[in-house]
């Protein structure tokens, strides 16, 4: 990315680059590799600043509007978004220059979030205006994230993929528990406007970072004949479908996310309406999710090139997560529930992480932004699709009995796909 057009056979395969940097030239640690510390340094800044864009717009919906509906129609104008072009945009990072495409993604939104503030808290827009930038917004970030996730690997080598994906997902993390819990003294203290200006500095930010970071590792290309943009978007399609660990990781990743955010949701429900939380123990809740995460992603880092028969850790991770589910949804205290919910996010890390780790390893280095873009639009329609519907079963039945139908579910759908997703079961 960044790098100046050369004469080798690599480049002329991939307009204005030189050929992939080889695992072998990459830097011993992740710490000194200048590139992929100053990339994550402005990955978790974005993070972090994101999570004041989504209170200051939350509050503001709700006090202007006070409609439920209105916030429906933001998550539905994301995902709708991300439906149809999340694809798109993972096929367009496989064509340009990440560097500049995430360059690009990270002021375009700056500016959309300096637009937001304005147009809310000063030229008091309607609300569809508010809907029209925020799809703005979702668009241009759907070209940062395949651009971010498909160079990590050139960048750190085949070797260091575990420790970056970890590390990766304990800067994200990390940045949303710190941005959440900042969000809301920022947003009471000083209100939205205010807020929504830090969204747009701390992206500009990141784009700085990514500015700093200098040349990524260019993609080599297995060939040197240049497709159309339609026949590269079609063959990613067509990679996932004859590839048969892709193919199960396509599949079981959005389905897990679906269940696991179910859950949460459940959770937070009967935390208020079974648990009685008081507010101490709600926000002890809410952070035990992404600590067992940080925790699972620790062990994985730690564990290095000592974890063995990562597939089978993929579905052992996945096997117990259903049997917690059930065992929360039989809980009666909040302060017994936290262990397992903490252990529940330990075991959904080894799975996304695993999978995650997968895909960077097998997918060629020219496609990785194509299959990041298929599996970001799959990812972002399940958890929505699922939490539509069991919103509305837990209105009918109540949390208690839905949570425990979806750790039986859950399970089911685990044993099943061990033994039928025996890619991910046998990858070592």
């Amino acid at each position: 990315m960044g790098m100046n057009p050369s004469s080798e056979p690599e480049a002329a395969a991939y307009p204005g680059g030189r050929a992939m940097l080889q695992s072998s030239e990459a830097p011993q640690t992740l710490h000194g590799n200048k590139t992929f510390r100053r990339i994550l340094y402005g990955y978790g800044i974005s993070v972090f600043g994101d999570c004041f864009n989504g209170i200051a717009i939350s509050l503001w919906v709700l006090q202007t509007t006070g409609s439920a509906k209105n916030m429906a129609a933001v998550q539905i104008c994301n995902m709708a978004v991300s439906f149809l072009f999340g694809s798109v945009a993972g096929t367009v990072a496989d064509r340009m220059d990440r560097r500049k495409l995430m360059l690009a993604s990270d002021m375009f939104r700056g500016v959309i979030a300096l637009l937001i503030a304005v147009s809310l808290f000063s030229w008091h827009a309607p609300f569809p205006v508010l809907l029209l930038l925020l799809s703005l917004s979702m668009f241009s970030s759907l070209f940062q994230a395949p651009a971010f996730h498909a160079s990590v690997a050139s960048m750190v080598g085949k070797e260091r993929i575990q420790q970056a994906t970890g590390t990766i997902h304990l800067v994200d993390n990390l940045a949303r528990i710190s941005g959440l819990a900042a969000a809301g003294v920022v947003v009471a203290a000083f209100g939205g406007f205010f807020a929504i200006l830090m969204t747009c500095v701390t992206f500009l930010l990141s784009a700085v970072c990514v500015m700093l970071a200098g040349r990524f590792p260019q993609v080599m290309r297995s060939s040197g004949d240049r497709k159309s943009f339609t026949q590269e978007w079609r063959s990613s399609f067509v990679y996932i479908y004859r590839s048969p660990l892709i193919r199960s990781i396509v599949l079981l990743h959005p389905l897990l996310l679906l269940f696991f955010m179910s859950a949460m949701m459940l959770i937070q429900v009967m935390a208020v309406n079974v648990w009685e939380a008081n507010p101490v123990q709600f926000g002890l809740i809410e952070t035990c999710i992404p600590l067992g995460y940080m925790i699972g992603s620790g062990v994985l880092i730690a564990a290095g090139k000592r974890l063995k028969h990562r597939g089978r850790w993929v579905f052992i991770g996945l096997l117990v997560l259903g049997p917690v589910y059930m065992l929360l949804a039989n809980v009666s205290s909040p302060l017994l529930a936290l262990p397992l919910i903490m252990g529940s996010g330990a075991m959904f890390a080894c799975c996304t992480m695993l999978t995650q780790i997968m895909l960077r390893t097998a997918v060629p280095d020219e496609m990785q932004g194509s299959v990041y873009g298929v599996v970001g639009t799959i990812t972002s329609t399940a958890p929505i699709m699922g939490l539509t519907v069991v919103s509305i079963f837990a209105d009918h039945w109540g949390a208690v009995a839905v949570l425990e139908g979806v750790g039986m579910l859950l399970l089911a759908a685990g044993i099943i796909a061990m033994t039928t997703l025996k890619s991910i079961r046998t990858y070592t």
